[in-house]
């Protein structure tokens, strides 16, 4: 009970907290409002597998390229004035999406979303540094749990919201809210009262290098460790969630609906696993790390059974599990890297962390869109969650004796 209490304090009592977390749940909604349409739009223009696997690919590569640089910006700059800016921005693109789906030009269409990646490259690194200076260290898992299952919670109603209003309203009017959702997201965070940055008054005479977050990471093997989680799981499991869409069209003939469906059912597993990880492992940092392996297995495990349902809401069943530990591997994982990195460092390894992470889910989203394309949706769905399988596997026993050693320290 005492875990419970913990989110009662950070969601009734710190409100600096609170607007945090209101402005990454109405970011990663609307990012997710557009990302079903965007691929029901591009997989009906196409019917291409792989084209339309380009939708999550335009999504991810410029968060490869500039994920590292807006976390440098997260040590160098006030970071409540880099995610507002970087929120107001992102709100602007949404318009030129909105154009672009208009002239139904695919290539100005991912252009344009990849855009929106752009604006939005600086606010994930950002908002992870942000997150230990406004919560006390001893609430600090339980606020990733809550902020990580943001994720989670947005994947989700975003997704699924965005399945579902696109046969109530028309996409042009869903689009115009999502643009208003990103502004009013920077607002929520310009009015936070406090610095999300120790000492952030002297970052401007402070030596503030890029290679100094690179030389740290390689000098640290929990470090190092945690770094690569996400990377390399995201080799097995991102290219997949472009494939959501073909499933939906193809194999259960329920268009943007099941789509979203099955998005929702991603969010709700990546929302319960952290907190049940967190309820059932969380005594100390070391045993609560050392589960990463095991839930990536867990992933890999339900996935494994997908290709063999023919029913859309058993595939939703399969999925809510599976990303019960996908979940929970990003949320700890991440957890990891602010409870082991000093603040002044905090930006550049988170931004290292999702550079890695969005390059290997480009490699990802290209190679499994590519073999969809050439022997079917099914055959992937059976590869790569073994592959996923045998990561979390290897991970675990070759980490293990880390995670034993923090809690001895």
């Amino acid at each position: 009970m005492e875990n419970f209490q913990k989110y009662k304090v950070l969601l009734t009592e710190n409100n600096n907290f609170r607007k945090l977390f209101a402005a990454r749940l109405i970011t990663l909604g609307g990012d997710w409002l557009l990302t079903v349409p965007l691929l029901g739009i591009i997989y009906e223009l196409t019917e291409n597998p792989f084209i339309t696997s380009l939708v999550l690919v335009v999504q991810s590569a410029p968060l490869f390229m500039l994920g590292s640089f807006g976390g440098y910006l997260a040590d160098r700059f006030d970071r409540k004035k880099i995610i507002a800016i970087s929120e107001f921005l992102s709100g602007l693109t949404v318009l030129l999406i909105l154009y672009a789906v208009t002239t139904e030009s695919v290539v100005f269409i991912l252009f344009s979303f990849g855009l929106l990646s752009v604006a939005g490259s600086p606010y994930m690194p950002t908002s992870d540094a942000a997150l230990p200076n406004v919560v006390k260290k001893e609430n600090l898992a339980e606020a990733n749990v809550i902020f990580f299952s943001s994720w989670g919670v947005m994947a989700g109603l975003g997704a699924g919201l965005g399945g579902y209003l696109t046969t109530v309203i028309s996409r042009n009017m869903l689009f115009a809210i999502d643009s208003l959702s990103f502004v009013l997201s920077a607002l929520i965070v310009f009015s936070i009262n406090k610095n999300l940055s120790e000492k952030s008054e002297n970052k401007k005479e402070e030596d503030i290098s890029y290679k100094e977050g690179l030389k740290y990471a390689a000098s640290k093997k929990e470090i190092f460790s945690l770094i690569i989680t996400k990377a390399t799981f995201s080799i097995s499991a991102s290219g997949l969630l472009s494939l959501f869409t073909v499933l939906s069209y193809d194999i259960y003939k329920t268009g943007d609906f099941g789509t979203g469906l099955m998005f929702a059912a991603r969010g709700i597993g990546a929302l319960i696993g952290p907190i049940a990880i967190r309820y059932f492992f969380g005594s100390s940092d070391g045993k609560l790390l050392n589960t990463i392996g095991i839930t990536i297995m867990a992933w890999g495990l339900f996935y494994f059974f997908i290709p063999f349902s023919m029913s859309l809401y058993l595939t939703v069943l399969l999925l809510i599990l599976g990303h019960s530990g996908g979940g929970s591997q990003w949320a700890f994982s991440t957890y990891g890297l602010q409870v082991l990195t000093p603040d002044r460092l905090r930006g550049r390894i988170a931004g290292i962390d999702y550079s890695l992470y969005f390059l290997m889910n480009t490699i990802s989203t290209l190679m499994i869109g590519y073999l969809a394309t050439v022997y079917g949706v099914l055959f992937v769905f059976k590869l790569f969650p073994v592959l996923g399988f045998i990561f979390g596997f290897v991970w675990y026993l070759s980490t293990r004796n880390i995670w034993k050693s923090l809690d001895k320290s």
